[in-house]
């Protein structure tokens, strides 16, 4: 067994696929994609959001081959996040993708009268989403891959062909590795490098993890081994690594701060409310209790009206004005 620094950081993460031969290896399985080449473009992104949620992502573009064995250039955006709930950001940043002209070949094409016109190809969109939370009932698979299927009047599937600009324009394939489950069932290859992702407890991730490094002989694991040993190695990654685990921890404990706050403060607002419940509860008894005497005080001014008392000895007697008397009468 070998203990390596912990490829869940964001740190660690870029520094192994930064290697072309690890972001072949990683990025070619999980794909199921022959990658020829493929370089990391200098945008990545990583954040603590305001609520607590850590985002990651990183760019790539790559040339693969097709199911004809066809050269093609694709981009790849992986994006990584611990917790739930970071929709909206894998949108925005999805979003984001799909407006970058650089993301596309340009054609020029001559038109009538010797012009010409620039014509867009965009490169077909692969995203890449590894989460560190499980997505529901009923989805317990540490791989989920899918792209949009087109049906025709009949509800059949329509056979879109790859070289398709326009489809492949407005789609793109898309694909989850759930990292509490890679270390379930573990079966087929691509089972054995998402291993390494196993330890991703959100709440306290580990700085190193325990990985054994005969688990899989095959060559693609051995790369992915030895880059998280060199990394291991690495001072100044070791330093950017223990900063970033200070800021998550930090976040962390903000987080529960502020959930225990939270409770303090819920407690005592359904203390408030269970204390505005008796009161408006005992208010509603007084009431009542007022109103079973104003019936009583109307019982006892009509049964002295009906003795042959008038308004005004009632009014004496049950010392009452003149004028409640004539409305306890009505």
């Amino acid at each position: 067994m070998a203990r390596v620094v912990n490829p869940i950081y964001d740190t660690v993460f870029k520094y192994i696929m930064q290697d072309p031969r690890v972001a072949k290896v990683l990025i070619g399985n999980i794909l199921n994609t022959k990658i020829v080449d493929i370089s990391m473009n200098n945008n990545e992104y990583s954040a603590i959001l305001p609520d607590g949620k850590h985002v990651f992502k990183l760019d790539f573009t790559a040339t693969i081959l097709d199911n004809n064995n066809k050269k093609q250039l694709i981009h790849i955006e992986v994006q990584k996040a611990l917790e739930s709930g970071e929709i909206m950001r894998f949108r925005e940043y999805l979003g984001a993708l799909y407006m970058d002209k650089t993301k596309c070949d340009i054609e020029i094409i001559q038109t009538y009268k010797g012009r010409t016109k620039e014509i867009e190809h965009p490169y077909p969109i692969h995203s890449i989403y590894i989460l560190g939370h499980e997505l529901g009932d009923g989805l317990k698979y540490s791989v989920m891959k899918g792209e949009n299927v087109f049906f025709d009047q009949q509800g059949n599937v329509i056979n879109v062909p790859e070289n398709n600009d326009y489809i492949k324009g407005l789609t793109h394939k898309i694909t989850f590795v759930i990292a509490p489950l890679t270390k379930n069932n573990v079966k087929t290859h691509l089972d054995r490098l998402l291993t390494i992702f196993c330890e991703c407890n959100p709440n306290n991730p580990q700085h190193e993890i325990e990985i054994d490094e005969y688990f899989d002989d095959s060559e693609d694991y051995r790369i992915l081994i030895q880059a998280l040993q060199k990394a291991s190695g690495d001072k100044q990654l070791q330093g950017n690594l223990n900063l970033e685990q200070h800021a998550w921890k930090n976040f962390i404990n903000l987080e529960n701060e502020n959930k225990d706050l939270k409770e303090i403060v819920g407690e005592q607002q359904n203390q408030l409310k269970e204390q505005q419940n008796q009161l408006e509860k005992q208010q509603n008894q007084l009431v009542e209790k007022d109103n079973q005497l104003v019936e009583k005080d109307k019982i006892f001014a009509k049964t002295l009206y009906s003795i042959g008392k008038t308004e005004e000895e009632i009014s004496v007697l049950m010392n009452i004005s003149k004028e409640k008397v004539k409305d306890y009468l009505k």
